[in-house]
């Protein structure tokens, strides 16, 4: 949990290399190598005089003291090291005053001052405010000058500078400073009077400032490669991976920039491209890159901002990091980089940054070895993330976002081992948002156990908060938009769908859920098109089904042979799965004596009833017209009780009507089947082929009341494409 604002008294340091630009432009190696050299000996001086280095700004650096006396003796050695270096020099800058210590970063007056004040040194000195030399203890060893007071910028008031001059330190003169600070205000008034040039080219020659006006900060989209772990043991690779992953979900809570979502990014994990390759791949205009080193005292993180379209870096930082502080990280990052892209955050976007986090290390590592595990997608490994997310809590009861991830974790188990998981999942999102009221990763989490028990209209009243709270949660889009086209709202469907895409290019579900849909509305071609998309994403075995079930409707039924061998060559293509699937699409091609071999086969290799799996209603139909009615029952009643079941239990999906009305046809019960197509087409259901085409309702298709339906069906689809027709008019207006 986000620990309260700190309010302390403390010594503001502010140092800046002299000429880091010039040093940058004549090389771009050299001059990050001497930002290294500079970060060395300041982290070895604040240790020793029990100072705190908050952040790197570029070539300066930000740092806080508790002492006076220490902080000008660290300023002292720190000089000194640097002027027997002989490579470089800095400027320092001090002031104190009160400031807010707030999620590993510093704020107030005495930090912006700290800033001027530095500014206006000479190379090699030390400056400092009377109110900081008025708190030296007395018989101090430190010789100082009196050089007057000075306006400085953004300082409403005249502020006093003392210099320290022990040797080695440049001693300032009054004039010097004088000088400073008026380069500093022409070169405020030539900025201005170059902006009034510029405002004049631009509107006179507006097209030549939009051609070369930076791309990556005009789109403000962006892409985190995974940190690389610069630890000689991958055993620190959970961290590493973890902290993209958690810089990529702090980013997302920013509207204003377009964040690739990590299940794509972590694809791109030791892969070393050219900057524009990779935008050009993700539809972004900055990379962020990043290298992690655990530490004896802490963690180091060195990143790099890279303008993709000229392959250029654009930004660089390193942060130290130590204890409860790193564990902030992320959300520092995600701040920083939105001032980078000029993107204003709102007041809600601001309270989501950070948000459930926890303050102790352990339990954050534990977390994050939790979701590692998480990702590798199998029962054995979401029941260890459990036990991991279950430490974490232990460590820190009131950590939000670990109780988020539990009840993820619980959802997918629930999918293997039932109702009992849904419960403990739905226990653990409640948590999450008892601890931390519109969470947004805690609203996702408990749309998810919603979706998989079927309970749709909580899933999509679920999903719909996690969105008010984070519009760029790429896993609350795409489950929305599923939820969407099962409950028959095809357009916002497509809409959601179509997102999420945006923030998962890579992702194959959302191209499978368009090529499905399309599929539906009878635009065969970008059905055909998304499916082979999704497909070459991500080989799976359902999305040859739809494709053959497409091609069938298409009159291409030739090229249906050529897609069941496809499915016989992948992972589970000749087991459970891939029977089905080329069981059932053979019933659809009227293969009935290929169609039951598979169907059978399928069936005994997993003898069992599930509400998703109608392996046993189609098997029954074939058995049942060999007078095979014994068998057949036996299907269809397993078949049938299992789904009222899940329905009087409060599953909303369109599919179990359906399937009921597939065992009623069969049996020839003609009120039954077409009662609950009924349901099924008031659940949204839409897909008129899985009737039209299964011979199961062959005989229903001539009845007045099935026509009628099927009509009411065709009509929706026209309206629907009619709608996104319009849409798209509008969009393109």
């Amino acid at each position: 949990m986000s620990a309260e604002l700190l309010r302390k008294q403390a010594v503001v340091f502010f140092s800046d290399i002299v000429g880091y630009t010039r040093l940058m432009g004549k090389d771009e190696d050299g001059a990050f190598e001497l930002m290294k050299n500079n970060l060395a000996i300041h982290q070895k001086f604040f240790d020793q005089y029990e100072g705190k280095i908050i952040k790197e700004l570029g070539d300066g650096i930000l740092g806080v003291f508790d002492l006076p006396q220490n902080a000008i003796l660290a300023s002292l050695e720190i000089q000194k090291e640097i002027k027997a270096l002989g490579k470089f020099s800095i400027r320092v800058g001090m002031h104190c005053g009160d400031i807010i210590f707030d999620h590993g970063d510093v704020f107030g007056d005495a930090v912006n001052q700290s800033s001027r004040i530095q500014s206006v040194g000479i190379p090699s000195s030390v400056l400092i405010s009377d109110q900081l030399f008025q708190q030296l203890p007395k018989g101090n060893s430190f010789t100082t000058t009196k050089l007057g007071g000075f306006s400085l910028k953004n300082v409403t008031h005249k502020v006093e500078l003392h210099a320290i001059i022990n040797p080695p330190l440049a001693i300032p003169k009054r004039s010097d400073i004088l000088q400073n600070i008026k380069f500093q205000e022409k070169a405020s008034w030539r900025t201005w009077a170059g902006l009034g040039v510029i405002l004049l080219l631009l509107l006179s020659l507006g097209y030549m400032w939009l051609a070369n006006n930076p791309v990556w900060k005009n789109e403000k989209s962006i892409a985190v490669i995974p940190f690389t772990n610069l630890n000689p043991s991958e055993e620190f690779d959970y961290f590493s991976d973890g902290l993209t992953e958690n810089v990529i979900g702090q980013l997302s809570k920013i509207q204003a920039i377009k964040t690739i979502n990590y299940s794509t990014m972590k694809s791109f994990k030791g892969i070393e491209s050219p900057a524009d390759s990779i935008s050009r791949v993700l539809g972004v205009s900055a990379l962020l890159r990043g290298e992690l080193e655990w530490l004896s005292t802490g963690v180091r993180i060195s990143l790099q901002l890279i303008d993709a379209e000229k392959n250029k870096n654009v930004w660089s930082v390193r942060y130290l990091r130590e204890g409860h502080d790193i564990t902030n990280l992320q959300n520092e990052i995600a701040r920083e980089i939105a001032r980078i892209f000029d993107a204003n955050l709102s007041i809600e976007e601001s309270s989501q940054i950070g948000k459930g986090e926890t303050e102790n290390l352990q339990a954050y590592e534990f977390r994050l070895k939790g979701n590692r595990l998480y990702s590798f997608f199998t029962d054995s490994s979401f029941q260890q993330a459990v036990n991991l997310y279950k430490k974490a809590i232990e460590l820190d009861p009131n950590y939000a976002l670990a109780y988020a991830d539990l009840a993820n974790a619980y959802s997918q188990l629930g999918y293997s081992f039932g109702q009992a998981y849904y419960d403990s999942s739905l226990e653990a999102s409640a948590k999450s948002l008892a601890l931390q009221p519109n969470l947004s990763e805690g609203f996702s989490a408990q749309g998810s156990a919603y979706y998989y028990m079927g309970k749709l209209t909580f899933a999509k009243s679920s999903f719909e908060n996690a969105l008010v709270q984070n519009p760029n949660l790429s896993q609350a889009l795409g489950n929305i938009g599923t939820v969407y086209f099962i409950k028959g709202d095809l357009e916002n469907a497509l809409k959601y769908q179509l997102q999420s895409i945006k923030l998962g290019p890579n992702n194959y579900l959302p191209y499978q859920n368009l090529g499905w849909i399309y599929f539906i509305l009878g635009q065969h071609n970008l059905a055909l098109e998304y499916l082979d998309k999704s497909f070459s994403l991500s080989q799976q075995i359902e999305t040859l089904e739809v494709k053959s079930r497409l091609l069938i409707e298409m009159g291409r039924s030739a090229e249906v042979k050529e897609v069941m061998d496809q499915i016989l060559q992948l992972p589970g293509g000749a087991g459970f799965w891939g029977q089905k699937a080329r069981g059932i699409v053979q019933l659809y091609l009227g293969e009935a004596a290929l169609a039951e071999e598979l169907l059978q086969k399928s069936f005994d290799t997993q003898p069992e009833f599930s509400e998703y799996i109608s392996t046993p209603i189609h098997l029954a139909y074939l058995l049942n017209r060999k007078g095979q009615v014994s068998e057949a029952s036996f299907l269809l009643d397993g078949s049938s009780n299992i789904r009222r079941q899940s329905m009087e239990s409060g599953n909303e999906d369109f599919v179990l009507p359906l399937d009921l009305a597939n065992c009623y046809a069969i049996q020839g019960n003609r009120d039954a089947a077409i009662r609950y197509l009924t349901v099924a087409y008031e659940r949204g259901w839409k897909e008129s082929f899985l009737i039209t085409q299964n011979p199961a309702f062959k005989e229903l298709l001539v009845d007045k009341e099935m026509k009628k339906l099927i009509s009411i069906l065709e009509k929706d689809i026209n309206q629907i494409n009619s709608k996104i027709q319009s849409t798209s008019l509008q969009r393109n207006k």
